[in-house]
């Protein structure tokens, strides 16, 4: 028996009972001898390369070296009917991710051309109780839509959006919310805006998150509706989710809305928001917005953004409930988890969060007379869009 068969016979061994590092290293030298594989040894082999150099290798060099030995002797397994483990798949779409957290959008892209989504698997994966993992199909279009939306590619990102709504039965994480929200955005870059504007209201039916509210102002500011920007635009600064410094972009855009409409005052007080925010990350700022400022006799030095959005964040209330009156009624009942309740007020019965209730918690209790302002909200097990009572007051006080 030949070196190379010594060699290959132990590899398929140590194959066979999951000794995959010994596997590789005999598997190699049979190469090294330039020894011939056959179909069934270079699977093993591409087996061997995925447990011990991609799996859970963090070296993206590495990585992509061994993935470029395992595409070069296996083949894409069929796994869109049964779920077949496949090191080939598996490979590339690890690689996809790191790229994708590495941003390397080319890359990313580069080898999700290697891979044919109709023969990857719907199925998803529990490792525990707790925890679902995507399927194979569902991280190959996440990772792809990502990366051409991040380079600029708006159509082709929306034909990948739409064959994943399409071809993707169940969706992990809520990830078809990730595939609407870029379609939304790649419209909105094709000024396509009511069509974005449509794919954002089905989507904040059930994700309130403040981007979508930020996403809304900027499709309506470039239709030039600005009432409803700025609406979209205040709801945005007031979301509970998000840090005030990631919304940086919003008080300028509401500052550049004011100064359009001739509301000069709010305007400044939006553009000083945006200013001080800047000045606190020591992000880079316009000469042109220092002189304006300074003009007014503002304080060029302040960074304290959070006291500032206290003292400004009536102007974004109003904003938000603009040309909306205020509704009168009474606590009708608060829930023992006290998480929420419901107010009666002109023979309606409105739901309401208690984070809602502005006053003092003392005073939340059922026949507390309230004033409170309405909002769009979806109701999921009615399937419906209802007003909800938000911005609620004690009119007891």
């Amino acid at each position: 028996m030949s070196s190379v068969e010594v060699n290959l016979e132990k590899a398929r061994a140590y194959n066979k009972v999951k000794k995959y590092e010994e596997s590789l290293e005999h598997y190699e030298l049979a190469l090294e001898a330039d020894g011939e594989l056959s179909q069934g040894d270079k699977d093993k082999y591409a087996w061997d390369l995925y447990f011990v150099k991609v799996k859970d290798n963090e070296f993206m060099d590495e990585i992509e070296e061994a993935a470029k030995k395992i595409v070069s002797v296996a083949s894409q397994k069929d796994s869109s009917k049964a779920a077949k483990p496949c090191p080939y798949t598996l490979s590339v779409i690890r690689l996809m991710k790191i790229y994708t957290e590495n941003e390397k959008y080319l890359d990313v892209l580069r080898w999700a051309s290697k891979l044919d989504p109709k023969k990857l698997s719907n199925q998803q994966f529990k490792p525990n109780a707790e925890v679902t993992m995507n399927s194979n199909k569902e991280n190959y279009y996440l990772q792809t839509t990502k990366a051409l939306l991040e380079i600029d590619k708006y159509d082709q990102t929306i034909k990948y959006c739409q064959d994943a709504l399409v071809t993707i039965p169940e969706f992990n994480n809520n990830n078809d919310v990730w595939f609407k929200l870029r379609i939304a955005k790649s419209y909105k870059e094709l000024g396509e805006y009511d069509d974005s504007i449509d794919f954002l209201k089905d989507i904040y039916k059930t994700k309130q998150d403040w981007y979508i509210s930020r996403d809304m102002a900027e499709n309506y500011f470039f239709k030039e509706e600005f009432d409803e920007s700025l609406k979209w635009a205040a709801k945005g600064i007031l979301a509970r989710d998000g840090k005030i410094e990631s919304k940086v972009n919003l008080f300028s855009l509401v500052g550049d809305i004011l100064e359009i409409k001739g509301f000069e005052d709010e305007a400044i007080m939006n553009k000083y928001m945006y200013y001080v925010i800047r000045n606190a990350k020591e992000w880079p700022i316009d000469d042109e917005l220092k002189n304006l400022l300074s003009s007014y006799g503002l304080d060029l030095e302040n960074t304290d953004f959070k006291s500032l959005f206290k003292e400004y964040e009536n102007m974004w209330i109003s904003m938000k409930y603009f040309g909306q009156e205020r509704q009168y009624g009474v606590i009708d009942k608060v829930f023992n988890d006290r998480k929420y309740g419901f107010i009666k007020a002109n023979g309606k019965s409105y739901y309401f969060k208690t984070y809602e209730f502005k006053d003092d918690k003392d005073y939340l209790y059922e026949g507390t007379e309230v004033s409170f302002y309405l909002e769009d909200a979806y109701n999921k097990s009615k399937d419906e869009m209802v007003k909800n009572a938000v911005n609620i007051y004690c009119e007891m006080l």
